[in-house]
């Protein structure tokens, strides 16, 4: 997963990238200046061209190679599985009290003369 995430990566840098250098306008008349003819000095109709933003491109892309090299470079660390041990399930042992005089448990024997005798079941 991470080479594909850094082959994207580098693929779309390179997308940024090279329109910028495949743009035929950065020379196309000369360093600026006034061209003579018809053409006006500084605007749209004319040969001279300010300063362009031609580097900015480049520096972008160049930042985001940086990035996805320096991640992928970086190291990942992986997380501790967490182990959940279920508890055994213990049925409460049922207890049921037994008269001895009378020979019968509660509740059909409400007391008893003796003391009460727990008797599991």
């Amino acid at each position: 997963m991470k080479r594909i995430s850094t082959l994207f990566a580098c693929l779309l840098a390179f997308a940024v990238v090279l329109p910028a250098q495949a743009d035929g306008r950065g020379h196309g008349g000369g360093y600026g200046g006034y061209h003579g003819g018809h053409g006006s000095y500084g605007g749209y109709g004319g040969h001279y061209r300010g300063s362009s933003n031609y580097w900015l491109a480049p520096v972008l892309g160049a930042a985001l190679v940086g990035s996805v090299i320096y991640a992928a470079s970086s190291p990942s660390y992986a997380v501790p599985q967490t182990v959940v041990v279920q508890q055994q399930y213990a049925p409460p042992s049922r207890v049921a009290y037994f008269c001895p005089t009378a020979q019968q448990y509660y509740p059909n024997v409400p007391s008893c003369q003796v003391p009460w005798q727990p008797v599991n079941y």
